[in-house]
């Protein structure tokens, strides 16, 4: 079985960017197709988002006062689980802010007062999406742990070899 690593900052970046080139052309493409410009988001969006963000930087600082401060352990599901957990929020914080960020921009410098609202909601959208984003990196990051040879060299959590 291979070991899950940490989310590179090169992996962050294409969703990021991917998410940013499909959110900006989105709304054109809406009114090549359609005829008519997208809805306006709503603040669903965002307080789901933030939701989110508050439930996995909470998990994450949970997990590393659990593992790093205090020195207990982890079940192998649990554990599992948890780095799981991090990998999809990654996946989804990192999407949702290129997604959100980028329909804000196709929207940044409207004057209409739609075109402002839509800037404006996709903007807090996208600010979510990246403290989820940074949540989902914390408890990434707090499910590594110091091998036993060497405090220095970290490792995965994981199950166990036996």
């Amino acid at each position: 079985m291979r070991k899950a690593r940490r989310s590179s900052p090169l992996y962050v970046a294409l969703l990021v960017a991917s998410g940013l080139v499909v959110g900006r052309l989105l709304p054109p493409l809406a009114v090549r197709l359609d005829g008519t410009s997208p809805p306006v988001p709503g603040w669903g969006a965002a307080i789901v988002l933030l939701c989110g963000a508050i439930a996995v930087g909470a998990l994450a600082w949970g997990t590393w006062q659990r593992l790093h401060r205090d020195k207990r352990r982890f079940t192998a599901h649990h554990a599992i689980r948890l780095v799981a957990l991090a990998k999809a929020a990654v996946l989804v914080g990192g999407v949702f802010t290129g997604g959100y960020a980028g329909y804000a921009l196709a929207y940044l410098g409207s004057s209409t007062e739609l075109g402002e609202l839509r800037f404006w909601r996709a903007a807090a959208a996208a600010g979510a999406a990246l403290l989820l984003l940074v949540a989902a990196l914390c408890l990434e990051w707090a499910c590594r742990l110091p091998s036993g040879d060497d405090e220095e060299t970290t490792t995965e959590v994981g199950p166990s070899p036996a």
